[in-house]
C-alpha cells in the first residue's frame, strides 16, 4: 500500500514547479507586451501615409491632365467621381493623434499631412 501512495505522488507537478513555470510565462509577457504596444499606432501611421501619399498622387494627376488647381474638399470628392481615385480614404489615426481629421486640398497640399 506504501508503494501506490509512492507512485500517486510522483505523478504531476508540484507546487513549486508550476510557480515557477508561471513566474517565467510572466516574464516573457512582460518583455513582449511593451514591444507590440505601438505597433497599432505605427500601423495606423503608415496607412495614413500611404493614404496622403495616395491622394496626391491623383491631385497630381488631375492637375496635369486638365491644367486646373484643386484647392476644396470638394475637389476630393470630384477625384473620385473623375475616376482619379475610387474613395475618398479615412483618416486611420485616432482623435487624439495630432495628425487626425478629415482629409483637404489646399493650394494642392493634403491636409493632414504625413506623419514624420
Amino acid at each position: 500500500m506504501m508503494e501506490k501512495m509512492r507512485n500517486k505522488r510522483k505523478k504531476g507537478f508540484t507546487l513549486i514547479e508550476l510557480i515557477v513555470v508561471i513566474a517565467i510565462l510572466a516574464i516573457l509577457a512582460l518583455l513582449a507586451i511593451p514591444r507590440f504596444a505601438g505597433t497599432q499606432t505605427r500601423a495606423q501611421e503608415r496607412t495614413h501615409n500611404a493614404n496622403v501619399r495616395t491622394i496626391e498622387s491623383a491631385v497630381s494627376l488631375a492637375q496635369a491632365e486638365s491644367g486646373d488647381a484643386i484647392t476644396s474638399f470638394d475637389a476630393i470628392n470630384d477625384l473620385v467621381t473623375d475616376g482619379y481615385l475610387q474613395e475618398v480614404p479615412t483618416n486611420p489615426l485616432p482623435a487624439g493623434h495630432a495628425q487626425a481629421g478629415a482629409y483637404s486640398i489646399t493650394d494642392g497640399v493634403v491636409s493632414p499631412g504625413m506623419v514624420p
